[in-house]
């Protein structure tokens, strides 16, 4: 495919598709938390695509000091063997029993469209400084309120216990905070570049019936639950789909069921 395919206006929608929050807010690739328990570090890469337009993607993990983590994603989506956009996020957070209190999270996306976003928690005063470009808002923070990648860990606690009801949680959205819900649909054999896993194929639930978005994620049971796909919808039609390439959790390497 050629770059005078689309104009740049419409390369611009797809990309900004393709690396916006609503994706990587479904990239859900901690690695196994149990009580008392450390969480193991991670790395995992995936492809994804969206209307001819590709992205590769990476999730780490990193235990910090004090019992604080930081997880960072970066995607770099290419067209015609040229990168046109580069994304990277990061979450800092800390782990207290089965509680995420998130301290800092960013989001930087550059190329052929930009944007830049922040939040800073403050707990004590009860009020996160939420930023994006030039604008920024206070926001009342009540516990479990969380950003786009800290509330993959809170999401990873429950289904790790079991806990596959009342799949909720709240997320700052720029200048307000928005409710998620999922579902858990079943399991699956699913087939990947990785060759078959076993894995929980999950959905996230949308307020009006009529809403023609969709968003479905597996996840593998045997290595964690880690993230292996994801197939999203938008209003416009326009289907996004990301896939594991490959992933070490702990040290080991991620492989198919023999």
């Amino acid at each position: 495919m050629t770059a005078s395919r689309y104009p740049l206006p419409a390369w611009k929608c797809i990309v900004t598709r393709l690396l916006n929050p609503a994706i990587s807010i479904y990239l859900i690739t901690c690695s196994a938390l149990s009580l008392g328990q450390d969480v193991a570090e991670f790395s995992a890469n995936y492809q994804a695509s969206a209307n001819g337009i590709a992205a590769d993607a990476q999730r780490t993990l990193q235990r910090l000091n004090g019992g604080m983590y930081r997880l960072t994603n970066s995607l770099e989506a290419s067209l015609a063997g040229q990168v046109i956009a580069r994304l990277e996020q990061a979450s800092e957070f800390q782990l207290d029993d089965q509680r995420v209190i998130p301290f800092s999270y960013s989001y930087l996306l550059t190329g052929i469209s930009s944007k830049a976003s922040a939040i800073n928690y403050n707990w004590d005063a009860g009020v996160a400084l939420s930023s994006a470009d030039d604008e920024s808002w206070p926001l009342d923070l009540t516990e479990g309120v969380m950003d786009q990648l800290s509330h993959q860990f809170a999401f990873r606690q429950k289904i790790l216990r079991g806990e596959f009801e009342n799949l909720e949680f709240q997320l700052i959205d720029e200048d307000e905070i928005e409710l998620h819900n999922y579902r858990v649909i079943g399991e699956e054999q699913l087939s990947t570049p990785l060759g078959l896993l076993k894995s929980t194929r999950l959905e996230r639930v949308r307020e009006d019936a009529d809403d023609e978005r969709r968003t479905v994620i597996w996840l593998a049971n045997d290595w964690e639950f880690l993230l292996v796909k994801i197939e999203q919808v938008n209003r416009s039609g326009l289907r996004i789909e990301l896939e594991l390439e490959n992933a070490t959790v702990d040290g080991s390497e991620v492989t198919a069921l023999p």
